[in-house]
């Protein structure tokens, strides 16, 4: 099934388009706190040097900067969808898919951090995320898969991710935050992987 989703994503955007629509609709019915409790999550688990929140709408100009300005180097593991202003604004809407943002704390600075949860009302949701090349190994990418793990917790949403096999420094941020299962190898040397809370051990 993640395997037909994904050609489904990257050959059938119109399709896919109409399928993240209707989810939302589904997921928001049977899920309609999920932002509230994400947004208190977030709130409750900053650290002293950075801040979590939720992308808004007056966030987008920021965020499609930040995104379209990582270098494609940095980006070969990272196409979860468009960058531009228009895609983004239909996300942050999308009551299914859940947008965050890092910043520097005490500090009126650019997005460092963006992650997000890809949920579908059938109880699971996807993670994915991006640190900035320059904030990179400060432990950013593990506190962000660590909360949002947290938030699937609070919600009883199964998290999974899909990660290359090459890309060494997401699978070490994702078994450092949480507990992880191989659950089917993808094309392309990607690997679905199902993620546990620690705190549930």
């Amino acid at each position: 099934m993640t395997s037909l989703l994904i050609y489904i994503k990257h050959h059938c955007p119109w399709f896919w388009e109409w399928v993240e629509q209707v989810n939302g609709w589904l997921f928001d019915m049977l899920y309609p706190d999920l932002s509230v409790r994400a947004g208190e999550i977030l709130k409750e688990h900053g650290s002293r040097d950075f801040k979590y929140a939720l992308v808004e709408e007056t966030d987008i100009p920021a965020l499609s900067r930040f995104l379209n300005g990582i270098p494609a180097e940095h980006l070969a593991y990272f196409n979860p969808h468009a960058f531009n202003e228009k895609t983004l604004r239909r996300l942050v809407e999308n009551k299914a898919f859940l947008m965050m943002k890092v910043t520097r704390r005490n500090i009126q600075g650019p997005i460092v951090g963006y992650f997000f949860l890809r949920c579908f009302f059938v109880g699971k949701a996807f993670q994915g995320l991006l640190v900035d090349k320059d904030f990179c190994n400060q432990g950013l990418g593990s506190s962000m898969c660590a909360l949002a793990m947290e938030i699937c917790r609070a919600m009883n949403l199964r998290m999974f991710t899909s990660v290359s096999i090459h890309n060494i420094a997401s699978l070490h941020s994702v078994s450092k935050a949480t507990r992880i299962t191989i659950m089917e190898e993808l094309p392309g040397d990607y690997r679905l992987i199902e993620c546990t809370s620690k705190r549930d051990t």
